[in-house]
This record gives structure tokens, sequence and C-alpha cells, in this order.
């Protein structure tokens, strides 16, 4: 089965779609439902108490775990100056803890399966930025958790993939009610068919890390 959290929307959604068509069971793990997943855990990961309620209903099912694709993420825009502790907590909580925590309350089972794991970044995790900091920092923490966690597992058949695209044209920034205008940025579904290619690949190439920038002309 293919586990993919915050697949109820954007990137994550159109992943979902994609292996649904392909003929997998797809589990969405977030706060709505998707419309391509056969099993909906409509859960706020933010929180410690349902990351782990998540996992377990996870550990439940029959079904080897293929792949698991951390998609779930939220947006910030405060800048030096503004930055909030609760924003801190926010982003950190859903951008690095949820994926982090989950990834480890199943690791026994990942290890068993020889699950692969693709954790959505971002290019702003691999650059530095004077913008949007506390967004900037949970992505570059991500990344190095993930850095973390291909070194854990190099020994087994488990891939490890940091995937980090640039801005795409999804309802990510509307749902902050951010004034970002993405509508001319790259098409998620062209994403999710970049994703599903190289997880597609046979189990002895893992491609580590992918940067995917939106090409102007």
């Amino acid at each position: 089965m293919i586990v993919i959290t915050g697949a109820s929307s954007g990137l994550g959604k159109e992943v979902a779609k994609l292996y649904s068509k392909a003929g997998k069971k797809v589990v969405n793990i977030s706060r709505s439902e998707c419309e391509y997943a056969d099993i909906n855990i409509c859960l706020s990961l933010r929180e410690g108490e349902q990351i782990e309620e998540a996992a377990q209903k996870i550990l439940e099912m029959d079904e080897p775990i293929e792949i698991i694709i951390n998609s779930i993420g939220v947006w910030s825009e405060e800048p030096y100056g503004d930055i909030t502790e609760n924003e801190i907590k926010r982003l950190m909580s859903t951008n690095v803890k949820a994926p982090s925590l989950l990834i480890s309350k199943l690791f026994e089972r990942i290890k068993e399966n020889e699950s692969d794991i693709l954790n959505v970044i971002s290019t702003t995790g691999t650059k530095a930025r004077d913008v949007y900091p506390v967004y900037s920092g949970s992505k570059w923490a991500l990344r190095g958790m993930t850095k973390s966690l291909q070194e854990t597992l190099k020994d087994t058949k488990s891939r490890v993939i940091s995937f980090c695209p640039g801005g795409m044209a999804t309802e990510f920034f509307e749902k902050e009610n951010s004034d970002v205008e993405a509508s001319k940025w790259m098409d998620p579904a062209d994403v999710a068919v970049c994703i599903k290619q190289i997880l597609d690949l046979p189990k002895s190439l893992e491609v580590s890390e992918i940067i995917l920038n939106r090409k102007k002309v």
C-alpha cells in the first residue's frame, strides 16, 4: 500500500490520483478526505497523540507498506522582527515533527517491509533566503532529518528520497490567506508524475535528492 500524508489537496492529491489509477491501495492521512484514497485516516498530524493514532491504524493493516510519501506542510510569511513563538511551533510541528515522528512510529514496519520513503521538502530548504525564515527553517530541518534517515537505512533495501520542488500552482498559499500569486507556477500533476517515475525505478537505484526548479520561459 501507498501511505501519503496530506493527500487531500495539492501535490499529495495528484500523487494519490496516479497511484490509484495504477491499481495501488492508497492510504491518506490528513484532516480531510482524499477522493482517490481507499482509506482516509482523518487526523491532524500537528499533535503527537494523533500522529501515534495514525501510525497505529497503519500498523493494524495487513498489507505491506510499499511507499510512504510525506506531502504534508503549512506556509508562513512571518519575517524577522515579527516572528512569534506560536508560528514557530505551528510550522515545526506540521512540517518537521509530523513526518519525522510518523516514520519513527512505523520504523520497524518500514524495515520489515523494505518500504521506500519520499519526503516532499522545497527548494527553500536548499538555499539561504532573506524571506520566510520560519518556513525556510522548517524545510531545512526536514531535509536534515531526511539525510539522517538515509544514513540510518543505507544498509537496507529501503530508499529514502529528499524531494525539493519549487513553487506549484496549488491552494497551498490560499489556505494561509497569502497574497502569493502561484497560478503560473508548476502544475502539481506534472510534479506528481516526476515523483512516481523516481519511485518506479528499480530498487537497486536510489535517487537520494531531487531539486526540481520552475523553468522560466
